[in-house]
This record gives structure tokens, sequence and C-alpha cells, in this order.
């Protein structure tokens, strides 16, 4: 198929690259017309604390991982069931949405109409009622060191930054940085309070 982004038609700035699909893998886990999806990673770099300091591996630690688990039919992840991973065991928990964040409008304000909080009730893929939960994710531990080498080597200096990593499809590129996201979120992840706090205290 064929997508026009508005901007390479319009004179913008615009990218072509080779498409990224999928691994087998993450397949499983999807309906067939599920879009690329991702594993936010959020690390945090205690580097950026002390910027004189050489900054060093010990520095930076990932602290959440949440699979993007994309809706049927949708263009994007962004239109997905977010699952919390375990980042020690690579175990998928329960999954939430946060569709409730986009809503729109007034209206959407008044009683019973937008669900302002949400819980990790899903255990399996809506689209097909495919199982998610108590699956583990292959290499978890080489993923997170990807993206805690990345955060060291690229902006040791930025305190938290949001990676999303792909396990695609293409056997001489099996895990993928896709992006950084340095204004960035947990999406609804699990992670260790304790890091957290004594991080940014």
């Amino acid at each position: 198929g064929i997508h026009f982004y508005k901007n390479a038609t319009d004179g913008g700035d615009w990218i072509i690259q080779k498409v990224i699909a999928n691994s087998e893998w993450v397949s499983t886990l999807l309906p067939s017309n599920a879009p690329l999806s991702t594993f936010r990673v959020i690390t945090q770099s205690r580097a950026s604390l002390d910027i004189n300091k050489k900054p060093s591996f010990a520095d930076v630690t990932a602290l959440s991982c949440v699979f993007r688990a994309g809706r049927a039919g949708a263009a994007t992840d962004h239109d997905s069931i977010l699952f919390d991973v375990d980042v020690n065991t690579g175990l998928i928990k329960g999954g939430t949405t946060n569709a409730h964040w986009y809503r729109l409008g007034l209206h959407e304000a008044l009683p019973g109409r937008c669900p302002w909080r949400s819980h990790h009730g899903y255990k399996a893929h809506p689209d097909g009622d495919i199982a998610v939960s108590g699956n583990y994710v292959p290499d978890i531990k080489a993923m997170l060191a990807l993206v805690e080498d990345a955060h060291l080597s690229m902006c040791p200096d930025v305190p938290m930054a949001g990676w999303d990593v792909v396990l695609s499809s293409d056997p001489a590129l099996p895990v993928c940085l896709l992006e950084v996201n340095l204004s960035c979120n947990f999406f609804r992840g699990s992670f260790d309070l304790k890091v957290y706090l004594d991080f940014i205290d």
C-alpha cells in the first residue's frame, strides 16, 4: 500500500527509508494488520547531575519498559494497548490504554464521558483475543543494554530519555532504535520508585 504524508506533498521536510517490520515473535502477539509495534524504554542518567564528571556505564539505568501493542488497522502504535514489561525478567504483565489522554473537547469532561483512570486489566490483545501477558521478551537484557549504551554515548547529560525500540524481522538488525524522546513519559509502565526518587531528589 501507499501512505501520503502531508508534509512531504506540501513542501515540508521528509525522509524516505526502508520499511521496518515487526519480528516474527512480536507478530505472534498482534493482529495481522497491526502497525509496527515498539517497546518504550525509559532510561535515566546520573551523569546529568554532575556534567564535570566523565560519564560511565554505571551512571545510566533503564527504569521501565512498555510494549506498545498496536491496534488492528492503526497506522502507528500510538493507538495501542500498553503492556507493562518487567525490566528484570522480561515478563509481560497487564496492559492498559492511554486513549483517554487524547479525547478533546469540554464535553469530554462531563461525568461519565471520559474514563479518567485506566487499570492494567488487559491480559490479551483485544483485537483477536491474542494472549500477551505471561510471555517473556526475548533477550530483554540486550535490549536494555542497547538503550543504556545509547543514552551514555549520545546524551549522558540528559536526565531522562524515552527510547522506542523495535524487535525487527531484519536478521541483520534484529533490535533497532527507532527514535529517542527527550520529553518522555512512562506510558503507564512500572518502575523502581526508590531509584527514581533518589535520582530526582
